[in-house]
């Protein structure tokens, strides 16, 4: 087993779809996945011949969600477990490719959003906004008074 500070760090948010590369996916949108867990990277991983550790380390954008995979890519030596897998980025596309198809999933989403319909790409707030404030019709009293001091 690798030591742990030589291992990369993958939080579930690098590959979900519902994220903006601001918020934290690594991967183009296309190729994201709708919701994976910790178990499914970790899995994947060692289907790949990785070693893979779930941790229970919160993702810094998020306070919510639990959890982390951290993956031995190179030996002790410096080269890599997985020739096929040499580099970060490429674990985050063998692992976008994969997670879709583990098991405990239907037609590649999470069994519980199997059932519901997928999301709207272009789905926003139906309804409009008048502008008005809370307040109702009447503009804001002016100010008078001093202008200013001499």
């Amino acid at each position: 087993m690798a030591n742990p500070d030589k291992r990369i760090v993958i939080y579930p948010a690098y590959l979900e779809m519902g994220k903006s590369m601001a918020k934290g996916r690594r991967i183009p949108k296309e190729l994201a996945v709708e919701e994976p867990s910790v178990f499914e990277i970790a899995e994947c991983c060692k289907q790949l011949g990785l070693d893979a550790l779930p941790e229970g380390k919160h993702y810094p954008r998020e306070w919510l969600p639990k959890g982390r995979v951290r993956v031995a890519l190179k030996k002790e030596d410096g080269t890599p477990v997985n020739p096929a897998v040499p580099d970060r980025r490429t674990l985050l596309f063998k692992l976008a490719e994969m997670v879709p198809k583990c098991a405990g999933r239907v037609n590649g989403r999470p069994k519980a959003l199997a059932n519901k319909p997928a999301p709207d790409a272009g789905a926003g707030s139906s309804s409009s906004s008048s502008g008005a404030g809370a307040g109702g019709s009447k503009p804001a009293p002016s100010k008078k008074g001093k202008k200013g001091k001499k």
